[in-house]
C-alpha cells in the first residue's frame, strides 16, 4: 500500500509540473501561426476548462485595445485550426513495457482530443517513420495507435521533430502542436537540437516534451526544447505513468482557443500584448516587434531606345546640320550654275578618249549632270596621282558609279557606322570598326577589276591565235585586231577596241597596246606590242613569232593556274587564321559581353589587345605574300 500510495503521489507531483507554466500565470497566451502581419493569433490557454465567448476576451496592445476579435474554441474549430504530432521514441531502450506503456499514453491522449483536432503518429530510432499522417478520423487513429512500432538501435530525436514541424507545416495548421516523448538523449540524425528550436520558432510550433527515466536518461535537451518553443517539460519515472501525463496533456490542448485579430500597430513598433478573460484572475503577456514596410522595388534606370539614341545623339544632330548645310548649297549652285551644252557634252565623247568615263559618270546622275558640290570635289582631287589611278581603275573594272559620289558615300557611310556602333556598344574603341567600311568599298572594285584582268588574260591565247590566222591570210596587224574585236567577247572586245580608235585617231599601234597592257596588267601583251613596233620600223612578218608567242602565253597561262591550285590551301588558311580571332571575338561578346570587360577596360588589356591585332594582321600579310607567286 505504501508503494501504490508513493506511485500516486509521484504521478500527481508529473502531472503538476507538466501544469505548472499555465497554472503560475493564470492565464496563459502562446503566439501561433495566424498569416502575415498585421493579422495576429495567439493559443489562450486557460488553467481549467471554460467556455467563452469573444467579448469575454479583452485585447490590448501597448495599452489601447485592439479591433475585432474572432475566438476559435479547439472544439469547434476547422481542420486548419489545431493539429497535434505524437513523436514517440521507439529505440532499443523502449523495448517491452516502455513502448506499451508509450502507446498507451498515446491512446489517452488521442481519447481526450477534441474532435476537430487533427493528430499525426511520428516514431523514430535509426530512422524516422510517419506512421499515421495528420488526420480526424478515429478510425485511422485507432488503427494506428492499436499496434507498437517495433523497436531498432539509434535515437534520430531532433530528426523526428522536424518531420513533425513539416507535417503542420504542410498541412498549414493555425496552431500546431507537438508532443515529444523520449527515455534517452539524441544520438545520431542530420538536425541539432538548435535546429529543431529555429524551426519550432519559423512555424509557430509549440514542443511539449516528457521523458520516461532510464540509464540514458537526460532532461536538460528536452527541457530547453519545450522552455524556447512555448511548450511545457514533464518526467515519468515508470511506464504506467505515462497515460496520466497524455491525459493531462489531452485535456489541456482540447480547452484552448485560437485567438485573432488585426493589429492597429505601425511598422517597426515594439508591441506589447496584453490579454485578460472576464470572470478569470491574471493577465497573460506577450511582445513582438512588427516588420518593417516593404522595399518598393528599384525602379529600373530608363534606357532610351536604339532609334531614340540615335535621333538624340549629338553626332547625328551635326549629321543633319551638315546635310541640310550641303542641301541647301546644292541648291543655290544647281539655281546659278549655268546649263551646260547637251552638243558639248557630245562632241568630248570624240575629243580624247580620257573624256568617256567623264562622259558615263555625267549621264550616271540624274539629268545628266552632277552637283557642282560633287564637281568642285572632284577638281580638287583632280591634280593628285592615286586619285587619276583611283578613277582608271574605276573605267577598267566597268563600275558606273563616278569616283567622287564613291568617295562620297564611303565617307558618310564610315561615319554613320561609328554613330550606330557607337550607340549600340556604348564603346569608342568598337566604334572605329567603321573604318573597315573603306576597306571593303576598295576591296570591292578591287575584285571586280581583279576578275576583269584575269578574264582578258585567259581570252588572250586564243585572240593570238586569231591574229595570227588573219596575217597569214593578208591583214595587216591592225587588221587582225579588227578580226577579233569583231568575235571577242568582253573584256577582250572592248580593250583592242580602244587601241583600234587610237590607232586610228594617228596613234601608233604599239603606244596603244602599250596602253592596254598597262590598263590590263598582263605582260604577254607585252610582246605582241613588241611586234607591232617591230613590224612598223622592219617590216617583219609577224605571223610565225606570233606562234611562238601564243605558245608561250599558253604554256605561262597553265602555269599560272597550277600555282593557283597549289596555293589555293594557303590562301584559304590565310583567310581562317586572320577571321578566327575576330569571329571569336564577336561570338564571346554576344554570349558573355562581360567575360572580355578586362580587356577594353584595363591599359594592359587594351595593349594585349593592339598587339594580338597587330599580330593577326602582320601574319596574315605574312602568308599572302608566301602564297602570291608571280608565274
Amino acid at each position: 500500500m505504501k508503494r501504490l500510495g508513493f506511485l500516486a503521489l509521484a504521478v500527481t507531483a508529473a502531472c503538476a509540473g507538466l501544469a505548472s507554466p499555465a497554472t503560475a500565470a493564470t492565464i496563459r497566451i502562446t503566439e501561433a501561426n495566424g498569416g502575415s502581419f498585421p493579422a495576429r493569433a495567439y493559443v489562450l490557454t486557460l488553467p481549467s476548462t471554460t467556455s467563452l465567448s469573444a467579448s469575454q476576451v479583452h485585447v490590448n496592445e501597448n495599452g489601447g485595445p485592439v479591433g475585432s476579435k474572432e475566438l476559435i474554441p479547439a472544439t469547434s474549430g476547422g481542420p486548419a485550426h489545431f493539429g497535434v504530432v505524437l513523436v514517440i521514441d521507439a529505440s532499443k531502450s523502449m523495448a517491452g513495457k516502455p513502448i506499451e506503456g508509450a502507446m498507451a499514453a498515446a491512446r489517452a491522449f488521442a481519447a481526450q482530443r477534441a474532435a476537430s483536432q487533427g493528430l499525426a503518429l511520428v516514431t523514430f530510432n535509426n530512422r524516422v517513420d510517419v506512421r499515421l499522417p495528420l488526420t480526424r478520423s478515429n478510425v485511422a487513429i485507432g488503427k494506428a495507435l492499436d499496434k507498437a512500432p517495433p523497436v531498432a538501435w539509434g535515437t534520430h530525436t531532433y530528426d523526428a521533430v522536424a518531420t513533425g514541424i513539416q507535417l503542420l507545416r504542410n498541412a498549414k495548421v493555425d496552431s500546431g502542436s507537438i508532443i515529444l516523448l523520449s527515455d534517452g538523449q539524441a544520438v545520431g540524425g542530420t538536425t541539432s537540437l538548435r535546429g529543431a528550436v529555429h524551426k519550432a520558432q519559423a512555424d509557430d510550433v509549440r514542443v511539449f516534451t516528457v521523458a520516461l527515466r532510464s540509464p540514458l536518461y537526460r532532461p536538460l535537451p528536452l527541457k530547453r526544447l519545450a522552455d524556447t518553443t512555448g511548450g511545457a517539460f514533464a518526467s515519468a519515472s515508470h511506464p504506467s505513468q505515462l497515460a496520466s501525463l497524455f491525459n493531462s496533456l489531452g485535456v489541456q490542448l482540447a480547452s484552448e482557443y485560437l485567438l485573432k485579430y488585426q493589429s492597429l500597430a505601425g511598422p517597426q513598433d515594439v508591441v506589447h500584448v496584453a490579454v485578460s478573460v472576464d470572470g478569470i484572475h491574471g493577465t497573460a503577456r506577450a511582445s513582438y516587434q512588427t516588420p518593417a514596410l516593404p522595399t518598393p522595388a528599384a525602379t529600373p534606370p530608363y534606357h532610351a531606345s536604339l532609334f531614340d539614341r540615335v535621333i538624340r545623339s549629338p553626332i547625328t544632330a551635326g549629321i543633319v546640320i551638315v546635310l541640310c548645310a550641303a542641301l541647301v548649297g546644292v541648291a543655290v549652285a544647281a539655281l546659278l550654275r549655268p546649263r551646260r551644252s547637251g552638243v558639248q557634252r557630245r562632241l568630248s565623247e570624240f575629243v580624247t578618249l580620257a573624256s568617256a568615263h567623264e562622259a558615263q559618270a555625267d549621264a550616271a546622275t540624274p539629268g545628266g549632270r552632277r552637283s557642282l558640290f560633287l564637281e568642285d570635289a572632284e577638281r580638287t582631287l583632280g591634280s593628285s596621282a592615286w586619285w587619276t589611278r583611283f578613277q582608271e581603275e574605276l573605267e577598267i573594272a566597268q563600275v558606273p558609279t563616278p569616283a567622287v559620289q564613291i568617295l562620297a558615300a564611303t565617307i558618310a557611310g564610315t561615319i554613320a557606322t561609328f554613330v550606330v556602333i557607337f550607340l549600340i556598344s556604348g564603346s569608342i574603341a568598337f566604334s572605329f570598326l567603321a573604318i573597315l567600311i573603306p576597306f571593303l568599298v576598295r576591296g570591292h572594285y578591287k575584285r571586280k577589276l581583279r576578275a576583269r584582268r584575269q578574264a582578258f588574260s585567259a581570252q588572250l591565247p586564243d585572240a593570238l591565235q586569231i591574229i595570227a590566222s588573219a596575217l597569214r591570210a593578208g591583214h595587216g596587224l591592225a587588221g587582225a585586231l579588227a578580226v577579233v574585236v569583231e568575235s571577242a567577247d568582253e573584256p577582250m572586245k572592248t580593250e583592242l577596241g580602244r587601241a583600234i580608235a587610237a590607232e586610228q585617231l594617228g596613234s601608233p599601234l604599239d603606244e596603244a597596246l602599250t596602253v592596254t597592257v598597262n590598263r590590263m596588267k598582263n605582260r604577254d601583251l607585252e610582246q605582241l606590242a613588241f611586234i607591232a613596233r617591230l613590224q612598223r620600223e622592219t617590216g617583219v612578218s609577224a605571223a610565225e613569232v606570233i606562234d611562238r608567242v601564243t605558245e608561250t602565253v599558253r604554256e605561262r597561262f597553265e602555269l599560272r593556274r597550277l600555282v593557283s591550285t597549289l596555293t589555293a590551301q594557303g590562301r584559304l588558311s590565310r583567310w581562317i587564321v586572320s577571321l578566327l580571332p575576330l569571329a571569336l571575338l564577336i561570338l564571346i561578346l554576344i554570349i558573355n559581353p562581360s567575360y572580355l570587360h578586362p580587356l577594353f577596360s584595363h591599359t594592359l588589356g587594351r595593349i594585349l589587345l593592339v598587339a594580338g591585332s597587330l599580330l593577326v594582321v602582320g601574319g596574315s600579310i605574312v602568308i599572302g605574300r608566301i602564297v602570291d607567286i608571280e608565274a
